[in-house]
């Protein structure tokens, strides 16, 4: 749980209205206004533009937030240094860079939904494409993802949909960067003090009594440990040291994962970043194998997925930071959301039930919008 005076200190920072934001159970930071914006562009080399910026041009011990499309060939990825950037953690709060806040606002009210489009249909037509070529042995598992449209009676003030999830999602990171908000569960991977450590999640039921029984079966495990497989064979080479916890469940909020959780030793000299630009994309989000899933992913979907299912969070010019997966999420434009979410098929996956599980994953991103 989130300490009480660190929550208060988050939620006075946020009537303050930041523009980017990202917290955890242990620091916030909020920035305002930008001062710098980068792209790092698109192909395998986006992660190293970025890294290279960020040594080069953001002063020492300043973080800057990141966000990457989940397809290294697509627009959008983005690096964004606010003018001013607060820092809050148990012991108080900060400004990193700037010398005020902006003025503080009364707390805004989120609009009414008036629409939602959300095509059942189409979804049956992709898992049984995607089931098609499982059967075919083309891939041994891909995750396809969906979109739900929103219409809002109003602007969606972004920073009051991230409080309600700070809320709700307890152990999840909670990210505002550039319209893009949400509240991940999964850790892409953290580094501090030369300390490695990332947590796959595969396998979502959601939280009932019988939630071990069915995270137990052996789909569950399956579409999990390939998800796990393919975050050590990443780590590996960047680890003088790996630990690889036993198999368990996470339980956020209402849903209840399979997780594994890694720990190691980075070697010496190697920035986030570059273990980024090897972990992602993960079984988790794209499949097995990676890139034939990954390919599979651009011939069925018909929709963008953005900066959903990319790596999200904040590095420094140390090569120190930390990085969820975009997911729980939603891209706000003015008075419309688009929201993201997925599921991972194996062989046996059937489509109205990974249809549901897609539900399950939209319920944090509906409650913080207020919409049933």
């Amino acid at each position: 749980m989130l300490e009480k005076s660190f929550l208060a200190r988050v939620s006075e920072a946020l009537n303050h209205q930041p523009d980017h934001l990202w917290i955890t159970e242990d620091q916030a930071l909020l920035g305002w206004g930008e001062a710098i914006r980068f792209d790092p562009g698109t192909g395998s080399d986006r992660c190293r533009r970025a890294l290279q910026f960020v040594e080069t041009r953001v002063p020492d011990g300043v973080p800057i937030f990141a966000s990457f499309t989940f397809d290294e060939e697509a627009d959008g990825s983005l690096l964004i240094l606010p003018e001013t950037l607060l820092r809050v953690d148990p012991s108080g709060a900060a400004l990193v860079t700037g010398a005020s806040l902006p003025p503080s606002s009364s707390p805004q009210t989120l609009p009414e939904m008036v629409e939602m489009v959300d095509d059942r249909e189409q979804w049956r037509k992709d898992v049984e494409q995607a089931l098609s070529a499982i059967a075919a042995d083309e891939v041994e598992k891909v995750v396809l993802s969906r979109i739900t449209e929103l219409k809002m009676s109003g602007p969606v003030p972004a920073h009051r949909v991230a409080e309600r999830l700070i809320a709700t999602q307890n152990g999840s990171s909670t990210f505002q960067i550039d319209g893009l908000v949400g509240s991940s569960p999964e850790l892409l991977a953290e580094l501090k003090d030369g300390q490695l450590r990332s947590v796959a999640l595969a396998g979502s039921v959601p939280r009932t009594p019988d939630a071990p029984q069915r995270l137990s079966s052996s789909k569950m495990i399956r579409e999990h440990d390939h998800a796990a497989d393919s975050v050590e064979d990443a780590l590996s080479p960047h680890c003088t040291t790996l630990e690889r916890s036993p198999r368990e469940l996470a339980t956020f909020a209402d849903i209840v994962h399979l997780a594994t959780t890694f720990t190691g030793k980075i070697r010496p000299g190697t920035a986030l970043l570059e273990v980024i630009a090897d972990l992602h994309p993960t079984a988790a989000v794209a499949g097995t194998p990676t890139k034939a899933a990954t390919d599979l992913i651009r011939e069925i979907e018909t929709h963008h997925r953005g900066r959903y299912a990319g790596p999200i969070g904040w590095i420094d010019s140390t090569g120190e930071g930390e990085f969820a997966i975009a997911l729980r999420c939603g891209q706000i434009q003015a008075d419309r959301m688009t929201l993201h979410s997925g599921a991972g098929l194996v062989a046996g996956s059937e489509p109205e039930a990974e249809f549901d599980e897609t539900r399950l994953k939209l319920a944090p991103m509906l409650s913080a919008l207020s919409v049933s």
